[in-house]
């Protein structure tokens, strides 16, 4: 779901890949593996020691097929296997978790492990790009043995106040990541072990306050209030030490009976009920954040602080405090609250008005949906001296009185987010010369692409990384060989934007 940017690299010498086939011997984690699938095919572990729940929307689970006698299916798709219980698609695996533990809270296995059902593999590289949410050196049947009352391999942390998150440096962010420079997370190890496998550094996530604003039907600034209230009410737990909430990302977890019988059924209950008319909501999000307080009553935090970021202290939380005032600042007023709308979000619309480089931008789901509107008028493309006087020979006053402009829109996925892209392009001659005599014509070719976001996501442009919420709207503008008069000269594009009172 949450997808931070890449983290520091270190570099450490070449490892031995090991694959957990039952011909290995020299591995101790393939003969770990290899037993207690061998087990589970020749019946000698069963449901009431060892339970793998899958939530499978419509993911293939052919890699869970050895598993069989010991899986059960809670499928929301479309096509679900006849083995599988078809469940309501609503809440996202949260939900099929929490059914479980209410509809079979008094026959539990022993051992429950609980996961997505998108084949396990290293990492997570955004939306539909890939990632099964493993650490580097992790595999699934390391989740199958009993280690203690629970295993969680925690991938990140998130700091509630400000919700900037830091990422294990096992965790793969991108296909691209070799493993040989990400080091290796032991299994045994619920968090980072040292040296190479270590927390890297804080990073503010702007995007996710507006986006949990949103969801959740709060203001941004009261976000971290409510989180407190849903930890101390919801949870009946005080907030983990320094606010900060170590999770592993795409809810995998292991968890014995004794310890899912800490929490009474009906607070299982409780939960289930919050999530059974949301279909991808507010507590869908932040249950993934609390699976090792909701699953069982932990006496204490699974990994330890150091004490400048116990307290608080720590300069990326200070800067990430900031950051995310001055985000809330810019979204309360201003062109980025006017076009970012509120509640719910829906898919924003264009509206192109009469002949003229117009467009009317609806943020929040078109006329019909709310009144809230943004016109973009194109007007005119100069070439300005170093004094900024217009050059007369390079100059258009009004793109409105072009007759060569084209326009296309195009429906695309960008960074993982729905978006809506425009572009306008004008093929440009000019048949004077820079002194204004006639002479061979110079041509060239401006294009404006509009991208019209109808999710969030995060952004690389360049070297720049950038948050993106739905109804935002992001813009480029380009020039080919445009013929300029002098090598001091620029050039001045002018866009109108307009947008009706209270919007």
């Amino acid at each position: 779901i949450i997808r931070p940017p890449h983290l520091y690299r270190k570099i450490t010498m070449p490892r031995t890949s090991m694959k957990l086939l039952c011909l290995t011997t020299a591995a101790l984690v393939g003969q770990v593996a290899c037993s207690i699938v061998a087990d589970i095919q020749e019946g000698r572990v069963g449901k009431k020691k060892l339970e793998i729940v899958l939530a499978q929307y419509n993911e293939d689970l052919g890699w869970s097929d050895k598993f069989a006698p010991v899986r059960t299916v809670y499928c929301k798709g479309q096509s679900c296997p006849s083995h599988s219980t078809r469940l309501p698609n609503v809440g996202r695996e949260g939900h099929t978790f929490l059914w479980h533990l209410v509809h079979h809270y008094d026959d539990l296995a022993d051992w429950t492990v609980f996961s997505q059902g998108e084949e396990p593999s290293e990492g997570y590289f955004g939306k539909g790009r890939g990632g099964g949410h493993l650490l580097n050196g992790v595999t699934f049947e390391d989740y199958l043995e009993p280690h203690g009352d629970s295993k969680f391999l925690m991938s990140s942390k998130v700091h509630l106040p400000t919700l900037a998150h830091s990422l294990r440096s096992t965790f793969k962010v991108s296909p691209d990541d070799d493993d040989e420079f990400l080091g290796t997370s032991d299994p045994s190890h619920t968090c980072p072990a040292g040296g190479m496998d270590a927390w890297g550094p804080y990073k503010a996530q702007l995007w996710l306050s507006d986006f949990l604003s949103q969801k959740c039907g709060v203001e941004t600034a009261a976000i971290s209030e409510a989180l407190r209230v849903f930890w101390e009410d919801t949870l009946d737990m005080p907030l983990p030490p320094g606010n900060v909430v170590h999770f592993s990302q795409g809810a995998r977890f292991a968890v014995s009976r004794e310890r899912l019988h800490q929490r009474p059924r009906s607070f299982y209950e409780s939960l289930l009920s919050m999530l059974e008319s949301e279909d991808d909501g507010c507590f869908s999000y932040i249950y993934e954040w609390a699976w090792y307080y909701i699953a069982g009553k932990p006496v204490e935090a699974p990994c330890q602080l150091d004490g400048q970021e116990a307290t608080g202290d720590l300069e990326e939380l200070e800067s990430a405090e900031r950051a995310l005032s001055r985000w809330t600042d810019n979204q309360q007023g201003g062109v980025s609250g006017g076009i970012s709308g509120g509640g719910t979000a829906k898919t924003p619309e264009i509206e192109f008005v009469g002949k003229a480089p117009k467009l009317k931008i609806y943020p929040n789901g078109g006329k019909a949906a709310n009144s809230s509107w943004m016109m973009l008028t194109f007007g005119k493309i100069q070439e300005v001296d170093e004094d900024g006087k217009a050059v007369s020979a390079r100059s258009i006053n009004s793109l409105a009185s072009e007759k060569d402009i084209t326009w296309s829109q195009v429906d695309m996925t960008i960074g993982g987010a729905a978006a809506q892209v425009v572009t306008m392009t004008l093929p440009v001659e000019f048949k004077q010369s820079c002194k204004g005599d006639l002479a061979q014509p110079d041509s060239s070719s401006v294009t404006v692409e509009i991208v019209l976001f109808s999710e969030y996501a995060t952004i690389t442009y360049g070297s720049e990384t950038f948050e993106v919420s739905p109804g935002q709207l992001k813009f480029n503008i380009e020039s080919e060989s445009w013929p300029f008069c002098a090598t001091t000269d620029s050039l001045k594009f002018t866009l109108d934007i307009k947008m009706p009172s209270g919007s």
